[in-house]
């Protein structure tokens, strides 16, 4: 009996102890994925996210278009970054099979810049990487968990290791950011509560709008304003999953807007719509931000809440009564009962900038509006009194603040400039018109029928607005033959789904089918 209860004793304190190594060792590497993740996201506005194993290098080398997305500096690095490492059986059994994140940056050039994290295996250490590498590299020890690698006489990195993670950048700077701080912020927790990525995806992008204005800032000339104001308090972020495919780059996933004070929150829990006002837009459309939604008397109820939270008001009943005492109009008699589901801001190659209404009786708002109006021609009119268009829809006309208006079809267009206006009737009377354009079209096949906020460019029309306004290397770069110069169409498109937007973000390269001689001749 006594030799039985020995061994139940051994027995049960045997199985405890395997217990706590096993609880122990799992519980240390997630810790390390946390610090990995953590590292990842310090200051990052973008990070691509990947598993670590043959399959997906296997895949994504087949894509092309990512390449030319990176540039050929960028592509060359990544190159020889997996040539020296991944495709060395020995250092790549170090990280086989662990997490990847590539972190986007700005850099002590003032450039942006990868870092790349990841977590060296629980059952190895730094020190067996670092007598791996002094056998098959240059290795200099920098400072304190800090060291340059040489590995051929193309790639030079700079890497950091600190609790398992292995840091990795062409950064000195990169390297010191991602190891001063290892503590959670709002951005590794966004990750963690979204991260769907496994084996059945292929690799999953990051975004944090939260530091998209500093990695902006690098490539754009100038503050930003304009159309990509919005993003200097744009508290939100995004997972998508990565798509693969030959012909387009695309994304899909969620966007999640936190700041209860943000204006698109105002489109959340409400009915994706069908879009036609995109209709009218003229064949030399540069750029729009769309938004609908499915009544427009309860989405002003959420506008009224909007502009209370940012203490806007006063300045908007203010316009509503000003006109009424003036002029003897109720602004609200008109807008509420006549304006339907969607409005739009775009702006042109000639970088003119105009905005649309979609309406359910253009000829009564007509009327309705004559008596706070005046007279241009028959056809175009202008708002006596400022801010009439911001009052009943918020920040993407605040720039419109006494526009020239014409309205056709049953929508009310707009633009601060009547040359702007005549120039969108003469396109609209004679048909010239975006929707004609065959890749623009093969872009919308690839989307959601239906949105609630999209954003477009037509990188092509948008040509000369670049040359102005992105710095020269960047520009460079969207003109190159291996950069982007084949792309047609950027679109950012969001379908709100509770508290949250499903979300595509669309890269696309229209191919014309060729027609054989032997046809195109008959």
């Amino acid at each position: 009996m006594r030799k039985i209860l020995v061994l139940l004793i051994a027995l049960i304190a045997g199985v405890a102890f395997m217990a706590y190594l096993y609880f122990s060792k799992l519980n240390n590497e997630n810790n390390a994925k946390d610090l990995a993740l953590q590292s990842a996201t310090n200051n990052a506005s973008v990070i691509f996210a990947f598993q670590n194993d043959k399959s997906f290098y296997q895949i994504i080398e087949g894509q092309g278009l990512l390449q030319q997305v990176l540039g050929t500096q960028k592509t060359s690095f990544l190159r020889n970054l997996k040539e020296s490492i991944v495709n060395d059986n020995a250092l790549n059994g170090f990280i086989v099979d662990e997490k990847i994140y590539l972190s986007i940056l700005p850099d002590e050039q003032k450039e942006l810049n990868f870092l790349i994290t990841t977590q060296i295996l629980v059952d190895k250490d730094f020190k067996q990487l670092n007598q791996l590498l002094n056998k098959e590299t240059e290795l200099t020890a920098i400072k304190k968990d800090v060291y340059k690698i040489n590995f051929n006489d193309s790639l030079s990195i700079f890497i950091g290791v600190q609790n398992q993670v292995l840091t990795a950048s062409t950064s000195l700077k990169l390297i010191d950011d991602a190891s001063i701080r290892l503590t959670e912020n709002p951005f590794t927790d966004y990750i963690n509560k979204n991260n769907l990525l496994n084996k059945n995806v292929l690799a999953h992008l990051y975004l944090n709008f939260n530091h998209a204005p500093e990695a902006l800032k690098k490539i754009i000339a100038g503050n930003l304003n304009g159309e990509i104001s919005f993003l200097n308090k744009q508290n939100s972020f995004a997972s998508l999953t990565y798509n693969f495919s030959k012909e387009k780059i695309l994304f899909s996933g969620t966007s999640e807007f936190v700041a209860t004070d943000n204006y698109l929150k105002i489109f959340e829990n409400d009915v994706p719509q069908a879009i036609s006002i995109t209709n009218l837009l003229p064949n030399n459309t540069a750029n729009y931000s769309l938004f609908a939604y499915s009544d427009y008397k309860l989405w002003n109820k959420k506008l009224n809440n909007w502009q209370l939270l940012i203490q806007e008001t006063n300045k908007t009943e203010g316009t509503i009564n000003s006109v009424k005492n003036n002029y003897r109009v109720d602004l609200k008699s008109i807008f509420l009962p006549y304006v339907k589901n969607q409005f739009i801001s775009f702006q042109l190659s000639t970088t003119e900038k105009l905005g649309a209404i979609t309406l359910s009786n253009g000829e009564k708002v007509k009327q309705l509006l004559l008596d706070v109006s005046a007279d241009y021609s028959d056809e175009i009119k202008i708002f006596k009194s400022p801010n009439i268009l911001y009052s009943f829809f918020g920040e993407p006309f605040k720039k419109f603040e006494r526009p020239y208006y014409t309205i056709v079809d049953n929508n009310l267009v707009f633009a601060n400039n009547v040359s702007t206006v005549q120039s969108f009737l003469n396109s609209y009377k004679n048909n010239k018109l975006l929707i004609q354009d065959a890749s623009y079209q093969d872009a919308l096949n690839q989307l959601s029928t239906t949105s609630n906020i999209s954003y477009y460019i037509n990188l092509k029309n948008s040509a000369d607005i670049f040359r102005s306004n992105i710095t020269l290397p960047y520009y460079k770069h969207l003109k190159a033959e291996g950069g982007l110069k084949s792309f047609d169409t950027f679109y950012y498109q969001m379908i709100a789904d509770k508290d949250k937007f499903i979300t595509n973000m669309l890269l696309n390269k229209y191919l014309e089918l060729e027609i054989p001689d032997s046809l195109s001749n008959r």
